[in-house]
């Protein structure tokens, strides 16, 4: 057999992986969907090296593992697919490893947390907004512009349920300011009294995005309206790199609940408007 017949090592490693699958008693659905995620993970890594083979499998770190999935989250991918990545990624590391083809498991430190129902907690909202806050020192200008509007967004489905459809439409216009505290009006039927902080944040927004639309929320450099894939974006992004679930109807549910419960509401919201200004990115205390 010649050089040119010898199956390359990824194929041959891939084949082997599913027989070990099927030898762990998975479905032929799942053993599918598995070898498809790590094949994906191989054509990415091809693409930043000059070779897709053992040798590069056996350098592979956890942070390339890390930032593989950070890609899949931010493209848009659902977060049920990106979760299915990194248990496919943990199975395959672990089937290296029991065959003798790597020393250390760098997929071991992969943390998947199984979505949940419900509502968010108090220390989880904290973690988001503490997120987009550290994401807005970037000396990115974009990422700057994008992560201002994307912590106005998430104030205002989670502290004021605005909906993620209503969100393109919101106008600078429909801000009144003939009362106080000053009001955004999403519908005839609909208008929120927003937070002075709140304002100051939206204010420091429109300074950074350099735009007279009258359209609240913008593409990053652009006059376009922000899209519903833009913040599907930023919601997996937020789901991924702190692993819950952060989904509109999640989102839409933690507003309801809190307002029910304005004991929680209220001094959670303080704390976080609070956190542009402290810069304290500890472990948050319950509200």
């Amino acid at each position: 057999m010649g050089p040119e017949d010898t199956p390359q090592p990824i194929e041959v490693t891939l084949t082997e992986f599913k027989g070990y699958l099927r030898k762990k008693k998975m479905s032929d659905r799942t053993i599918k969907a598995y070898a498809s995620d790590v094949n994906g993970f191989f054509h990415r890594s091809a693409r930043h090296s000059d070779s897709a083979d053992l040798s590069s499998i056996v350098a592979i770190q956890t942070k390339d593992l890390e930032d593989y999935l950070h890609e899949l989250a931010r493209s848009g991918l659902k977060f049920g697919s990106v979760k299915r990545a990194t248990f496919a990624l943990k199975n395959f590391f672990l089937f290296l490893l029991n065959q003798g083809m790597i020393k250390g498991n760098p997929a071991a430190a992969l943390a998947v947390t199984p979505i949940r129902g419900g509502i968010l907690s108090s220390d989880q909202i904290v973690s988001l907004f503490q997120y987009l806050n550290r994401r807005q020192l970037s000396s990115e200008d974009s990422d700057v512009t994008r992560y201002r509007r994307d912590e106005l967004i998430l104030l205002l489905m989670i502290f004021y349920g605005v909906r993620k459809y209503q969100l393109r439409t919101l106008r600078l216009s429909s801000i009144d300011t003939t009362s106080k505290p000053v009001s955004l009006i999403i519908s005839t039927l609909f208008s929120l009294r927003l937070h002075a902080s709140v304002l100051k944040k939206l204010r420091t927004y429109l300074e950074v995005r350099n735009s007279s639309s009258d359209t609240i929320f913008l593409e990053s450099f652009s006059e376009k309206p922000v899209d519903k894939m833009s913040i599907r974006h930023a919601l997996n992004e937020l789901s991924y790199a702190l692993h819950l679930d952060c989904t509109p109807k999640l989102l839409h549910n933690t507003y309801l609940h809190l307002q029910q419960h304005q004991e929680i509401r209220e001094p959670l919201i303080r704390q976080i408007l609070s956190i542009g200004i402290t810069h304290n990115y500890g472990t948050a205390p319950n509200a």
